[in-house]
């Protein structure tokens, strides 16, 4: 069992299943006296198709990049210098129990995600999930995988950002006939899209050098040292789109107390990066996650 949650990489999971509380917690509040039942049951299918989803990706992931060998440097414990270990690299799992994991994840994804369409009694969304699987499967999988390509950044900002919460927000709403509000997800996307963002750019900033030894074209090998830049400008945008939402809802109070919060976390992320303590700045990028969930639901209660 051990393995397996080494494998799921636990601290990456926020990014998948916060933008899911935050689309309910966004429907929740803006439809309080009309929410129904079957609301509270969408929300949970989503949760648990994004999870599924995320679980699936990660696990594709460590299986593609293990046969490429592009994980060779993986293998063993996770250290100052490298991230966590890889569990095909490391020979902790073959290639058919990696396998045998995706299909399980992603099994168990689509009947999550069939079930939210089936309350939500909108099937065409089903293709929206066939998208969201392939993109997982090829971000570093297939013969020209576009992870490899630069485009991790904007594959993050369209899926863990616009897919995973305007799609929530909007399945929930579906569900119990709720008024969706498609500007103010939007907004929410684009602060949970660059903050899934910045965790795909603190991973790749650790990994640049194995990267571009293997041929593993990410923003990070292309941009070199400038790359760090780039993180305090992702967070930068999230604060300041989370900012305007809360105003937007004329909650003004609650914006300086959230500023300040979050510049605080923002900056030891960025000090976590400079003195390349990788794993104390994964964990502070995935408790902003977490952040802006508890602050959205103190803002609509």
């Amino acid at each position: 069992m051990r393995k397996w949650l080494l494998g799921a990489r636990l601290r990456t999971l926020p990014a998948g299943i916060c933008p899911v509380i935050g689309a309910f917690l966004l429907d929740l509040g803006l439809n309080c006296r009309t929410f129904k039942a079957a609301g509270y049951i969408e929300a949970l299918l989503c949760l648990l198709t994004a999870l599924f989803m995320q679980l699936f990706a990660n696990f594709a992931n460590d299986y593609s990049d293990g046969i490429k060998g592009s994980d060779e440097g993986r293998a063993g414990p996770e250290t100052q210098e490298r991230g966590p270990v890889r569990l095909l690299a490391s020979g902790m799992a073959s290639k058919k129990e990696l396998l045998s994991a995706c299909f399980v994840c992603g099994a168990l994804c689509t009947a999550c995600g069939i079930a939210a369409c089936f309350v939500a009694r909108d099937f065409w969304f089903l293709l929206v999930g066939l998208a969201c699987c392939l993109a997982g499967w090829f971000y570093v999988g297939g013969k020209r995988p576009y992870g490899y390509m630069a485009l991790g950044e904007i594959s993050v900002l369209i899926f863990f950002g616009f897919v995973d919460t305007m799609g929530s927000g909007y399945l929930i709403a579906q569900s119990s006939f709720l008024h969706f509000d498609a500007a103010s997800f939007a907004i929410l996307s684009i602060v949970f899209g660059l903050s899934s963002v910045a965790i795909l750019a603190l991973n790749n900033f650790r990994d640049r050098d194995e990267d571009k030894r293997h041929g593993k074209i990410t923003l990070a090998v292309w941009l070199g040292s400038s790359y760090a830049f780039f993180l305090p400008i992702f967070l930068f945008f999230s604060l300041l789109a989370f900012s305007f939402l809360l105003g937007y809802y004329r909650i003004p109070w609650l914006v300086a107390p959230y500023a300040f919060c979050d510049l605080f976390l923002i900056f030891f992320s960025c000090q976590a990066l400079a003195k390349r303590r990788w794993k104390k700045g994964m964990r502070l990028l995935s408790s902003r996650l977490v952040f802006v969930c508890l602050f959205l639901a103190l803002a609509l209660a």
